[in-house]
């Protein structure tokens, strides 16, 4: 039996024996034939006539209804109206097999992400994807991106939702964290963004912890790991505002020699310490350390007491040249390069030193805040990379203080040595800093 058909797509609709078709993959798993879908086809036969294309062997295959031909085969019916058509690429196929489905059973997030990456194999772009599905862009794409994603698409065919399978990708390079997301999706879903979260500001305490711990130990400071201010404490460390020399001089950051970094709701704070407060000779809660200090610790203190004075003084007559230089009606020799340096290698010292806006006006002389600076800037007559310039310059002298000299530091080496390069004259003390 052959017709014509009204729709424009198919070309004949034919009879044909179900066991004679070809079932192609269909972008279901799982062919999902429920004991009453079974039934329906068993007493009313195939009422909506299944699509297919022959191919060049003359073989029919099914491009939409295989759930009805496995029926339709599984009841035994010996022929289920087919509307052949012309052969479609192989993503129309995958695209309005997905239209299809969604419209009778609601495909799982599995099988939308097996023929969004079916899809996209063809070379189908996301955009063209949604197009074709009718899915939004953003879900194709986090569909891709779990599919790309070997642990995520694991999770994803073990039943998880498209959204906790993109998570379980965040954290993917974890096995432990990304197999307690997974325990928390199938145990306790509704928990399951909270356990993340927490995940997530877990890793960002650590970071925060591993870039102060690194500061610190560049700075020639021990982390401690255990609050010498616990109640349980024992150990040799103490704060240094819990010390006094032996002569009864209170200490300052200078003299410490260690940090307790604490963690709490407004990030990360410090506590100077000294490591062993005793083998320095010194006082806690005005009780002496036996045998006091040695005259080689007595140098050391004296010293760093006069280094810290000569960095204060140096800074003043930094900020002199500086304020000097920015004045110029050019910008100093290899300013760009500079420049570029800078934004390259220190760029976490930029995003510092844009909050020291007020010293920025300052050395460029034109008042002491940031509406003073933008005014400035407004002006037709001002270079803005002279403004640029400043603004760099901003960024290595807010991480320089009386203490720089005690640690070496790419950063502070690299600056003070291009000031050297425009003309200024170091200091011992910054001789000191640069040399690191």
């Amino acid at each position: 039996m052959t017709a014509v058909s009204e729709n424009p797509v198919a070309t004949a609709t034919e009879l044909l024996d179900p066991t004679t078709l070809t079932v192609d993959t269909n972008v279901r798993k799982e062919a999902a034939l429920t004991p009453e879908f079974v039934a329906s086809i068993k007493e009313h036969g195939v009422l909506v006539p299944v699509v297919g294309h022959r191919a060049e062997d003359g073989t029919v295959h099914v491009q939409m209804g295989q759930r009805r031909t496995l029926a339709a085969v599984e009841v035994g019916l010996t022929a289920i109206p087919v509307h052949v058509v012309a052969t479609r690429e192989e993503a129309d196929r995958l695209a309005t097999q997905v239209v299809e489905n969604e419209m009778r059973r609601a495909l799982t997030d599995a099988d939308r992400a097996d023929a969004y990456h079916q899809m996209s194999l063809l070379g189908v772009s996301a955009t063209m994807i949604a197009r074709r599905t009718g899915a939004k862009k953003a879900t194709v794409q986090t569909a891709l991106a779990v599919k790309a994603n070997e642990t995520a698409a694991a999770a994803l065919a073990q039943g998880l939702t498209l959204e906790q399978s993109v998570v379980i990708a965040e954290f993917s390079a974890n096995p432990e964290e990304a197999n307690e997301l997974e325990k928390a999706a199938l145990e306790n879903p509704g928990n399951f963004v909270h356990k993340a979260q927490r995940m997530r500001d877990d890793r960002a305490t650590a970071a925060l912890i591993a870039t102060a711990t690194a500061e610190a130990e560049a700075k020639g400071l021990t982390v401690l790991e255990e609050n010498p201010n616990g109640w349980d404490y024992k150990g040799p460390a103490a704060s240094i505002y819990d010390l006094t020399t032996a002569e009864g001089e209170k200490l300052t950051g200078a003299d410490a020699d260690a940090v307790y970094l604490n963690t709490g709701y407004s990030g990360i704070s410090e506590r100077l310490c000294v490591a062993d407060w005793k083998a320095r000779g010194l006082r806690k809660g005005g009780k002496p350390a036996a045998g006091g200090m040695t005259e080689e610790e007595k140098l050391a203190r004296r010293t760093t007491i006069e280094n810290n004075k000569a960095a204060d003084s140096a800074e003043v007559v930094r900020r002199e040249f500086l304020v000097a230089l920015l004045s110029r009606k050019t910008v100093p020799k290899d300013t760009a390069r500079f420049i570029a340096h800078t934004l390259t290698h220190s760029s976490y010292l930029v995003a510092k030193g844009t909050n020291y806006a007020a010293l920025t006006a300052t050395l460029l002389g034109c008042g002491a805040d940031r509406g003073e600076l933008q005014k400035h800037l407004a002006k037709a007559t001002v270079k803005p990379e002279m403004v640029s310039l400043a603004i760099m310059i901003t960024a290595y002298e807010a991480s320089i203080d009386r203490t720089s000299w005690r640690h070496e530091d790419e950063n502070h080496s690299y600056y003070l040595k291009q000031l050297a390069v425009w003309g200024y004259s170091l200091s011992d003390v910054e001789k000191l800093m640069s040399s690191k």
